[in-house]
């Protein structure tokens, strides 16, 4: 009796399973669907902002793996205006909005913390992201202090 409804059970429920298709495209239709693109490559950037002393505003930094200098890194990495200066934002909304129009999509944000317990403050990080067809478009449309050879 055991072994028979052991059986049905198993039989029901091997009935009942659903199969997923990954895909309901065969494959040489793929590359015909909206938006796929098999050579797009993802890639990150963090950002990174410094207030300004008696001011509202805040420089940007932007980190996608560049190469920069010890020393100057932060300055290296802040983003500049068709003439070599510095952009100075309202808030780092204000950098994520203008970073939007080149095609960079906001993840996540994680704050470190400094000082002790009780202190409040620490730096805040926003980690954005873009899909490219070549390395070369990761930063297409803005320009950093290290790109146009300033210190």
């Amino acid at each position: 009796m055991r072994k028979t409804a052991l059986l049905l059970v198993l039989l029901v429920s091997s009935l009942m399973g659903i199969a997923q298709d990954v895909l309901d495209i065969a494959p040489a239709q793929v590359s015909e669907v909206e938006g796929f693109n098999p050579a797009a490559k993802r890639v990150y950037a963090q950002l990174s902002c410094e207030e300004q002393l008696f001011s509202t505003k805040v420089k940007v930094s932007i980190d996608f793996g560049q190469s920069t200098s010890w020393l100057f890194s932060m300055s290296e990495s802040r983003l500049v205006d068709k003439n070599g200066k510095e952009i100075k934002f309202n808030s780092m909304i204000d950098a994520l909005n203008y970073l939007t129009q080149f095609g960079w999509r906001f993840a996540q944000a994680y704050v470190v913390p400094r000082g002790t317990r009780d202190e409040v403050g620490g730096t805040t990080y926003w980690i954005l992201y873009k899909d490219v067809d070549d390395y070369s478009q990761i930063s297409e449309g803005f320009t950093t202090k290290r790109q146009r050879g300033g210190n």
